[in-house]
């Protein structure tokens, strides 16, 4: 076991190196152990500009619904129900191509402009279609657009502009508050000294 130890820390991403020790506990039956995930910390552009990059482009509206519902890919690629301004997420599209239910499921409350647009639209590509057109919109923007990039900018924004963590947890369609905060609620050095100013002076 020992060796196995080992050999795993030579993995350096964290991320694969779990899914190797877990594929391996399953697999021989060893205890692995397991790290906790870590939050990514992602380099993003200002709203406005990564919305200008995906309106110009084919994979507007996917990309829209992950900048503003939070969308994750595979459920970016099926039409969600849409009552009013709320989508109702209740699925998405494997890999394979399979329909299955969301990861998690609830409503979403979004903007009335992006309710009017999606309820008109009918998503016809594949998810890695999708993710792929995302990538090229990126590096042709030289911006990060990847799909959880965009929800991450969802969540962002939401934070950014006084949303309270239970709300930002029913958005996320989150089981807790503690992963919303985790991992979705980055805050730079800037985003401190702003808070302590406004508070102090």
């Amino acid at each position: 076991m020992g060796f196995l130890h080992n050999r795993l820390q030579t993995v350096l991403n964290q991320s694969t190196r779990n899914k190797h020790a877990i594929a391996l506990r399953s697999m021989l039956g060893v205890q692995l152990k397991v790290s906790k995930g870590q939050p990514r910390i992602y380099t993003l552009a200002p709203l406005t500009t990564i919305h200008q990059a995906i309106e110009s482009s084919r994979y507007k509206m996917y990309g829209f619904s992950m900048l503003y519902a939070g969308l994750r890919l595979g459920e970016s690629v099926v039409k969600q129900r849409i009552s009013g301004n709320v989508l109702l997420v209740d699925r998405q599209m494997l890999p394979n191509g399979t329909l299955s239910s969301a990861k998690s499921s609830g409503p979403v409350v979004v903007p009335e402009w992006f309710a009017a647009e999606y309820a008109q639209w009918n998503p016809k590509v594949t998810r890695n279609t999708v993710y792929l057109g995302l990538q090229r919109v990126g590096r042709n923007s030289k911006i990060e657009v990847t799909p959880h990039a965009l929800r991450h900018k969802f969540a962002t924004e939401l934070v950014n502009n006084g949303c309270s963590p239970e709300i930002l947890r029913r958005q996320l369609r989150h089981h807790s508050v503690q992963t919303s905060l985790k991992f979705y609620v980055q805050t730079t050095t800037d985003d401190v000294e702003a808070q302590v100013k406004r508070a102090f002076g």
